[in-house]
């Protein structure tokens, strides 16, 4: 149980660590000054000439490069200082870090004895053409040449129906870059383990039909829709600028994800048998999330966000009251919620600080938010594995009780032969007692039989099917082919020179290239009849029913190709993964069996290999010969 804890635990260092990586400056021979000037446009009617007459009176904001100015009907106006000590030019960035800013006028301006003067004017925002944002980047970014000595002023004119909270970042070339693929890298990292957490209880709850894994896949589904809202990620690579995704997905998001996780959180502690009053609360309470998604979509964000920020914040410590009450009480499972949650809740009040203008708003904060978002849910799924074992341990505990009851109804059985006909009615009906026991113990033992075989059908590493898998459907898809008069693809996948990846990296980044080729099979056994199994080491079997020949052929090329320019990483060095595939295709003869089939195109996998590798083999009857 210790180990369930504390491997979460690490993970989550690692990912607190990657944001205070990226928090990292350069040094530079260009002085940004620390404060920035501010101007509320009361009238709409400033135009940049106007701002730079000096008439305007500015309010400075001390020591930051964030702006905190909450919902704002009128444009709004930011001024940057920046002093350059050589006459060596340089290209420089200015970040906005957020994707819901309506319209945004960027002005580059010199200051010299004779005035000011504009040398640049870029415009971005999700409601018009990101003229200046040539890299496609998530944010608005504006580029911006630094090319001789002297003192440069920078002008935002910025107008959004969303909040004006949101950091302002300059770099330099390298920096930009270097901060950009920090941040991917932590993203990447934060999607990537929220995906494989949502496929994991999705894939449970397929087998078990228990829908507290159900809710936890939508609750991380859920958290995933506003992470990549919120990042600009969704934007960039998923809906597009100007959808309504991108409006309106943040608030979506909030809301599914806190009434989905309300609702996992019932269901997991078992709240409905051990305190229904407060198990109807909290359903009423998180239903009220659900409806609120229709405002959210009809309402301007100004009109709804806030309220929902409040809600929010109250949940928060609802749910912390709620889960230090089922504690105190003896709830096993509340522990392991509270554990897992206490670290997502901590960044979720962070974040809605942030948004209230309670604390200043930073980038720092999104990384942690994120972070809890993924260590809280990583703590949860590890509760989740702990509880299946356990219902195995009670699984045996309930066998041996159910031989025990056996062995006790034997010893009264007997003990009715030799006992007078005056006490035969009383041991009758302790027999009939013990027996109704044993019928309830028979069926529990049963159902806990019946969960168990999900499990052994499964390969623990890849997720996919395993060898015991195989031989219960091969015989089966090999009889329906017969019966339908349908051709059978089989290929046989193996990885090449897989030992020397493990010998040159590691065991653990070779499964965790096994994990990969695992995930990109799945996408080409997509079909209800497919079947996909790990047959043993770097060996992958993938069934294809109603395929003919040219079918099957397209399919192990594709195959082939996708896993061969897939990004295998260790650090920073790919990792050269190919592989080799042998195949069969065709309608099974009437007496054929699934062990012929696979040695056939184990053949061709032999041929594959000896042929140079990272090929595509089709089975021909000549490779028997040949290797006879």
């Amino acid at each position: 149980m210790m180990y369930l804890i504390l491997r979460p635990v690490v993970l989550g260092v690692m990912f607190l660590l990657l944001p205070c990586i990226a928090m990292a400056g350069q040094a530079t021979e260009f002085r940004v000054w620390p404060s920035h000037g501010v101007l509320l446009d009361t009238t709409g009617e400033l135009s940049v000439h106007d701002i730079l007459s000096e008439k305007a009176e500015w309010a400075t904001m001390q020591n930051t490069h964030s702006a905190q100015h909450g919902y704002q009907t009128q444009p709004a106006w930011f001024r940057f200082t920046i002093s350059a000590s050589t006459d060596k030019p340089e290209q420089m960035y200015l970040e906005l870090g957020t994707p819901f800013l309506d319209y945004v006028d960027f002005y580059f301006v010199q200051v010299t004895p004779q005035g000011k003067n504009i040398l640049m004017h870029s415009v971005a925002g999700d409601q018009q053409t990101f003229l200046s944002n040539v890299f496609g980047h998530r944010f608005p970014v504006f580029p911006f040449e630094v090319a001789q000595t002297g003192d440069y002023q920078v002008y935002l004119r910025v107008q959004s129906s969303s909040a004006l909270i949101f950091p302002m970042n300059f770099h330099v070339t390298n920096g930009f870059f270097a901060e950009e693929f920090k941040a991917q890298a932590f993203y990447g990292l934060f999607f990537g383990m929220m995906a494989v957490l949502a496929f994991y209880n999705g894939y449970v709850w397929l087998f078990m039909r228990d829908r507290a894994y159900l809710y936890n896949m939508a609750f991380i589904l859920s958290a995933m829709l506003y992470q990549a809202s919120i990042s600009g990620f969704g934007s960039q690579y998923l809906w597009g600028q100007g959808s309504f995704l991108n409006d309106k997905g943040y608030g979506i998001g909030i809301l599914a994800t806190i009434f989905f996780a309300g609702r996992f959180a019932v269901r997991f502690i078992d709240l409905r048998n051990r305190l229904p009053a407060l198990a109807k609360f909290t359903d009423i309470t998180v239903s009220i999330f659900g409806l609120l998604l229709l405002p959210v979509v009809v309402l301007p964000e100004n009109q709804i966000l806030p309220v929902i920020y409040v809600m929010e914040l109250l949940i928060c410590l609802y749910a912390i009251g709620a889960l230090l009450h089922q504690c105190m009480t003896g709830n096993y499972w509340a522990r392991y919620l509270m554990a897992g949650w206490s670290v997502l809740i901590t960044g979720t009040l962070f974040f809605v600080a942030s948004q209230m203008g309670w604390i200043a708003h930073n980038v720092l904060i999104e990384y942690i938010h994120a972070a809890g978002l993924a260590l809280g849910n990583v703590m949860v799924t590890s509760a989740l594995a702990a509880r299946m074992q356990r219902e195995r341990s009670e699984k045996n505990k309930a066998m041996k009780k159910v031989l025990d009851l056996a062995q006790e109804v034997t010893e009264l059985t007997r003990e009715k032969e030799q006992i007078a006909a005056s006490a035969r009615d009383e041991l009758d009906r302790r027999v009939d007692q013990k027996t109704r026991d044993l019928s309830i113990m028979l069926e529990q033992l049963k159902t806990s039989n019946e969960k168990l075989e999900h499990a052994t059908l499964t390969d623990a590493l890849t997720g996919v099917g395993n060898r015991r898998y195989l031989d219960n459907m091969f015989p089966e898809m090999i009889k329906q082919c017969q019966q339908t008069r349908t051709s059978l693809g089989v290929l046989v996948i193996d990885a090449d020179h897989f030992k020397r990846i493990n010998d040159e990296f590691g065991h653990i980044m070779g499964d965790e290239c096994l994990k990969k080729i695992a995930v990109i099979l799945q996408r080409f056994s997509r079909r209800n009849l497919d079947v996909l199994v790990r047959y043993g080491g770097e060996e992958f079997i993938l069934l294809l029913p109603a395929t003919d020949e040219g079918g099957v052929l397209k399919v192990a090329e594709s195959i082939r190709h996708h896993i061969q320019y897939a990004s295998f990483w260790c650090n920073d060095q790919r990792i050269p993964v190919t592989v080799s595939i042998g195949m069969h295709a065709g309608v099974p003869a009437a007496h054929v069996t699934a062990e012929s089939l696979l040695v056939k195109a184990d053949e061709a996998l032999y041929q594959a290999k000896k042929n140079g590798r990272n090929r595509v083999e089709l089975y021909r009857a000549r490779y028997e010969s040949a290797n006879a």
